[in-house]
């Protein structure tokens, strides 16, 4: 279990963004937070922010001109407490007036450039308590930017702990690829996929490479072994041998608190896709990965596509 790969869960630079049919033949199957109930959804629903985040969405095509020209009452009420008005004033100015930040004909946002210019504003929010964070969520619902404003004061006051997992700027560059998106992983998780083609002998031959590194680092690479054998052996059907989403829950949930004792949640998590052949149907496609959690980097970090709180009604493989 030495060897490492970088193709399992694939490396890849965060790019920009032009998505043509963005989120066909996809459901959302993921879900909002646990144990911000009291906090804002966003992403239509599928993400919630604790109470001491402000929130701003951004349209997806020529949003610059809502983002210059209005602010969201939570947003303004916290940057006025802060004293941060001018600052947010002069940070959305620029956006607009930086042409580079989205594309020249339909207006779409330019990530990279978009957090480029937030970083010449970063440390005037951070000398007052705020953190700045351009996020992004894809999924069937297509794909939803936001803004958010994170009170670190009131946070710490309320003893609470919050990271942003959606952060464009915190991606760790590690790609799920399935028939119609990709799915990314921010720092502080590591991913790994259960293939359907040979999934065993490539769970027992391989460990990812930024699965490796927390394995190591926290430590725990003899449970992460046990678990691999115990997945491979008792982890699929009797008959077929294919992954079992099923058993696969009751596993992790055996090994779950082996690794969180050393500071790592885990998780199985699955998507479903339907592929559509035309005039002759189509068949749903699964895709499963296991996601490591460093709780010290994402302490409030909820799995993407939890298999625990979506049933997989068909396994076609």
């Amino acid at each position: 279990m030495t060897i490492t790969d970088t193709n399992q869960v694939v490396e890849t630079k965060i790019e920009d963004e032009y998505n043509v049919g963005e989120g066909e033949g996809e459901e959302d199957d993921g879900t909002a937070n646990e144990g911000f109930e009291d906090g804002t959804e966003v992403a239509s629903g599928s993400y919630v922010v604790p109470k001491e985040v402000a929130v701003e969405e951004l349209a997806n095509y020529k949003g610059h001109k809502d983002l210059r020209d209005q602010c969201p009452a939570a947003v303004r009420n916290m940057l006025e407490e802060k004293d941060l008005i001018q600052t947010y004033d002069k940070f959305v100015k620029t956006i607009a007036d930086t042409k580079e930040t989205r594309g020249s004909i339909l207006g779409k946002w330019k990530d990279q450039q978009f957090i480029s210019v937030l970083d010449q504003f970063r440390d005037d929010f951070t000398a007052k308590g705020v953190k700045v964070a351009l996020c992004k969520r894809k999924s069937g619902k297509g794909t939803h930017r936001w803004l958010e404003f994170i009170d670190v004061d009131k946070l710490e006051e309320n003893g609470r702990s919050y990271v942003p997992q959606y952060d464009v700027a915190n991606l760790s560059g590690q790609v799920i690829k399935t028939a119609y998106t990709k799915l990314q992983f921010p720092n502080g998780v590591a991913a790994e996929e259960l293939k359907q083609w040979k999934g065993r002998d490539k769970l027992n031959e391989k460990i990812p490479i930024y699965v490796e590194k927390m394995m190591q680092e926290h430590d725990l690479l003899n449970e992460y072994d046990q678990m691999v054998k115990h997945v491979i052996e008792a982890g699929v059907g009797s008959r077929f041998k294919n992954w079992n989403i099923e058993k696969l829950k009751e596993l992790i949930e055996e090994y779950k608190p082996m690794f969180s004792s050393k500071g790592v949640d885990i998780f199985v998590c699955h998507k479903q896709e339907y592929i559509s052949h035309g005039q002759y149907g189509g068949h749903v496609e699964n895709f499963r990965w296991i996601e490591f959690v460093d709780r010290a980097e994402q302490p409030s970090y909820q799995p993407q596509r939890d298999a625990e709180t979506k049933d997989e009604g068909c396994a076609v493989m």
